[in-house]
């Protein structure tokens, strides 16, 4: 087997492209569907993955990453066009990261527990941006069957991990 090296932000931004094209095959109505009461949509899903692509971008800036500082119930999660609109954007800032010293520390600060409290950790740029990749592949393959089930044809590829899929190969 052959190994390519690609850089951490294309790897970074593919799981965001993965997310549009899947959110692009939906109605308004799949997209904000919620298969029971208290469970989340493929909207919800977009909207966490955002929220953790962004926090990244702004931690590279500040020096600081929270995942856990979300807004929730926003109109990312109901309307399609807000999410395409922010899943490019998004894309486009982390593939705009290459020019970037990713080998840059961060602070990732972490809810340990349901009283809030907090852990700190030490981390880089790069580290975060492939956690967050891996982290949105998990979220595309939560998505996939959800949409299935919802009569959409999703590529075969989607939701797998690119480790599996090397594997598969």
């Amino acid at each position: 087997m052959t190994e390519q090296i690609v850089t951490v932000t294309d790897c970074a931004a593919e799981p965001l492209h993965q997310v549009q094209e899947l959110v692009g095959m939906l109605t308004d109505a799949q997209y904000a569907h919620r298969s029971c009461e208290g469970a989340s949509s493929i909207g919800g899903h977009v909207r966490h993955c955002v929220d953790h692509y962004t926090a990244i971008l702004v931690g590279v800036d500040s020096g600081t990453v929270e995942y856990d500082r979300r807004v929730r119930g926003t109109a990312l999660e109901t309307d399609r066009s807000v999410a395409l609109a922010r899943l490019g954007e998004v894309r486009s800032k982390v593939r705009g990261l290459a020019s970037r010293p990713l080998d840059r520390p961060v602070e990732v600060i972490s809810v340990v527990d349901p009283d809030g409290s907090v852990a700190c950790t030490r981390s880089t740029a790069g580290r975060e941006l492939l956690f967050v990749s891996h982290h949105a592949v998990h979220h595309v393959a939560v998505m996939v069957p959800m949409a299935r089930t919802l009569g959409v044809n999703v590529p075969a590829q989607f939701g797998y991990a690119p480790a599996t899929l090397a594997y598969l190969r």
